[in-house]
């Protein structure tokens, strides 16, 4: 897996991913015209390039085998605008990684103290408050269009998995087993008086 900064002649892809993704993943799970209309227009080739060569929108890649399978954007203003990954690439930790990469740049070279984003449609938000990404309004809906929310920039450490050992394994099932045939015990006496 490799992450990296996207450069102009690259746009066209992440605009293509973008568009391939909203297409096949989110588009007929939203309701709202508007909110459609706004996508599509955002993640647009023209749009996307614009924004760039404005120096309001900078674009990262998640590569496997130097192919692109997902693309995320951070607007100049230290708001998280893309984040689209190819369906067979999800669930392999191509989102994660590149949310950590963008706050961390948001951090370290633009000094932001913290990333917004739009979670759209709503029920994304499930999605990046497993992130670290905190609801703006307590009182949001996920009937709403999207749902404002943010989180620190601060570097972030991953969790490492650590291999557990079969002797915590063992230990753990004979606890169990032995809290089981204690309860199981008291509940006959007290049913056998």
């Amino acid at each position: 897996m490799e992450i990296r900064i996207l450069q102009k002649e690259e746009i066209k892809i992440a605009s293509g991913l973008s568009r391939y993704v909203f297409d096949y993943c989110l588009r007929n799970r939203m309701e709202y015209p508007q909110t459609i209309a706004f996508v599509e227009e955002y993640i647009a080739e023209a749009n996307l390039t614009k924004l760039f060569d404005e120096n309001k929108l900078l674009l990262w890649g998640a590569f496997e085998e130097e192919q692109m399978v997902g693309v995320s954007g951070l607007q100049s203003d230290g708001m998280i605008t893309l984040l689209y990954i190819l369906p067979q690439h999800q669930n392999k930790g191509y989102g994660s990684m590149l949310l950590k990469v963008m706050r961390e740049y948001a951090k370290e070279v633009c000094n932001f103290s913290k990333v917004t984003l739009n979670a759209n449609p709503a029920w994304t938000s499930f999605y990046f408050g497993k992130k670290g990404f905190i609801h703006v309004n307590s009182k949001q809906s996920l009937r709403d269009p999207f749902v404002p929310m943010y989180a620190l920039s601060t570097n972030i450490a991953g969790f490492e998995k650590r291999p557990v050992s079969k002797r915590v394994i063992a230990f753990a099932v004979a606890g169990c087993i032995l809290f089981a045939t204690i309860v199981g015990s008291l509940y006959m006496i007290s049913y056998l008086f």
